[in-house]
């Protein structure tokens, strides 16, 4: 119930329609009735609106846009999960749209810049108690990242969470408090990345941000002012990142 919930309040299409409901439960032509499809109308402008929309979600993960110096080495790399699932049906695992977060983290290992891969929880290695829930596949996943030249001795996998202050408390338990005394990687997408940030650095683990999935300029392509259905569907993603921070910072 509470995760039907959630859905709902990051879900743009949440905040219109409870006004247009709103509206159509008061009485013909008053003025509530007006105020309440007013802003309804306004949020459906704001929620099209790409070049606004553009705007929050790069000044949301700006100050971690950086590139990582070219000399420096980190004993651990800490992968967020959220990228791939174990398709048991065809014995694979399957990428989804932030893999950048695995192949960066791939990357930066054979660049030399880590020396171990920390891959925290994941759908494609979490291990479930039940058949209902999502279940992974660690050894699969090693088996995958052995063909990519990941040798097994070098990947650390960390398969029992559930969220990101889940990650954060069970890689510390896992890795131990080395994480406490030399900086580590922090590799996730850059929408995420705050929040996440956050929640590591409140375990007590020195983390450095690294993000990826970052938005690409095409040229002199520059978003349009024409209303979006797209854009639309993209919110969800940043006000599940807005809303998450709030409630981890009230947590504590």
């Amino acid at each position: 119930m509470i995760g039907i919930l959630a859905g709902w309040v990051v879900n743009p299409l949440f905040y219109i329609g409870f006004f247009l409901l709103m509206a159509w439960c008061l009485r013909k032509s008053s003025y509530g009735k007006r105020v309440m499809l007013g802003i309804a109308l306004l949020l459906l402008c704001l929620f099209t609106n790409a070049p606004l929309y553009q705007a929050l979600y790069r000044q949301w993960f700006a100050e971690y846009d950086r590139s990582l110096a070219t000399d420096k080495v980190y004993r651990y790399g800490i992968v967020l999960g959220g990228y791939s699932n174990w398709d048991w049906e065809r014995n694979r695992v399957e990428f989804g749209q932030v893999a950048d977060r695995l192949l960066e983290g791939i990357r930066l290992y054979h660049q030399g810049q880590i020396k171990k891969l920390v891959l925290a929880s994941d759908g494609s290695i979490i291990e479930s108690e039940n058949d209902v829930e999502m279940k992974g596949n660690p050894e699969g996943m090693l088996q995958y990242l052995e063909a990519l030249g990941m040798p097994r001795k070098d990947v650390i996998l960390e398969t029992k969470a559930w969220n990101t202050q889940e990650n954060a408390t069970f890689t510390l338990e896992l890795v131990g408090d080395v994480l406490k005394t030399e900086p580590s990687l922090l590799i996730t997408s850059a929408v995420h990345m705050r929040r996440s940030l956050m929640t590591f650095r409140r375990e007590g683990i020195l983390a450095e941000p690294y993000i990826t999935d970052t938005p690409v300029q095409i040229g002199d392509e520059k978003p349009s002012w024409v209303p979006s259905l797209a854009v639309l569907l993209k919110w969800s993603e940043l006000l599940h990142e807005w809303i998450g921070y709030v409630v981890y910072q009230w947590r504590g």
